[in-house]
């Protein structure tokens, strides 16, 4: 005697997009921006305004690299994860970059749908 396999239930699926993954200094996205608050409460904002939410790492990323000189870095960072749309990725990388200059980061490190990229600091503010 054969046993028929079940048929599985149908499950609602709603895709979200593809995954951005950036890193964050964590000292200085604990201090105030220009604006007089922190800079965390300000990634907050945009992410949650803009992606509908993220999820942010519970503990500090550790990382070591080169420059283009050669020399050697260490930093210690915070991940921010959301769910982003090719759309909605030259929004994400212009409040990286600007929040590069305002940190007096050179870049941040973005992962994009598997591509992985340095978003440098932007020269001037963008528009508001």
């Amino acid at each position: 005697m054969t046993t028929q396999p079940k048929s599985l239930p149908r499950v609602k699926r709603e895709s979200l997009g593809a995954i951005a993954v950036t890193l964050l200094p964590v000292e200085k996205i604990r201090r105030h921006s220009p604006r007089g608050v922190s800079f965390e409460q300000e990634i907050h904002e945009f992410l949650v305004t803009n992606f509908n939410g993220y999820t942010v790492s519970s503990g500090s990323i550790s990382g070591h690299w080169k420059d283009d000189a050669g020399h050697d870095h260490y930093g210690e960072h915070r991940q921010y994860k959301v769910a982003a749309t090719p759309e909605s990725r030259p929004s994400l990388e212009v409040f990286l970059a600007d929040l590069a200059r305002e940190t007096d980061e050179d870049c941040i490190y973005l992962e994009f749908a598997g591509e992985i990229a340095l978003i440098y600091r932007s020269t001037e503010s963008a528009p508001s």
